[in-house]
């Protein structure tokens, strides 16, 4: 049985949603082979209390120094170090997001500065490189964006990428996980007429993708 960690980033809205709609694909089919395994879901866009402010700062540098930590600082370390905790002991992560600006939400930014800790989801070695500890484990992206990135419709524009994607693989190849993959519902904004098509397509690539995750 496997621990699946979702972060989803987006905000419940009365309107449909591709992002939504990607997610569920994927993981009803994912469920459907899978149906003993463990799933923890996260939507923070809802709720991310752990932001990388002078708080978060001071403790990094009291635990560098070994120094006590203020009751104040105690409280957050804990918490935080309990989604720290489920993030290493994760068997695999499910990212689910909309592009904003060709990038990920602020939220999902967010909760990779908290993952990123020295000495718990990578380290330096002697040579003062960073080596990543979480190896064995494997993750899938689930994106939509109105426009085209990643197809034969990119956009022409050779400076426009999904940066988004790129930072999340490069974050959780830092940290050890390799086995990368993504899905992405893209198009429907600078294709309006052929949305459904779209959609549907990208559907079918998540409902695969969910079986053999």
């Amino acid at each position: 049985m496997s621990k699946v960690l979702v972060i989803y980033a987006h905000p419940e809205t009365a309107k449909g949603s591709s992002t939504h709609e990607l997610y569920k694909h994927f993981i009803n089919s994912y469920t459907a082979k899978n149906p003993n395994d463990e799933i923890i879901v996260h939507n923070i866009s809802e709720y991310m209390p752990f932001r990388l402010d002078k708080l978060a700062i001071s403790i990094y540098n009291k635990n560098l120094a070994k120094s006590d930590l203020t009751p104040d600082e105690i409280r957050l370390s804990e918490s935080r170090d309990k989604w720290l905790d489920e993030f290493i002991h994760a068997d695999k992560y499910v990212f689910a997001n909309p592009m904003y600006n060709l990038f990920i939400p602020a939220e999902m930014k967010r909760y990779i500065d908290m993952i990123m800790q020295a000495g718990k989801t990578f380290h330096y070695d002697d040579k003062g490189l960073s080596v990543g500890d979480l190896h064995g484990k494997k993750a899938i992206h689930l994106q939509s964006s109105g426009g085209n990135y990643h197809n034969d419709l990119i956009q022409n524009d050779a400076m426009i990428y999904d940066l988004g994607d790129q930072y999340l693989q490069t974050m959780l190849h830092m940290m050890g996980v390799d086995d990368y993959s993504a899905v992405f519902a893209e198009g429907m904004d600078k294709d309006p007429m052929h949305t459904i098509e779209i959609l549907d397509n990208a559907y079918a690539k998540a409902e695969l993708a969910g079986k053999e995750f």
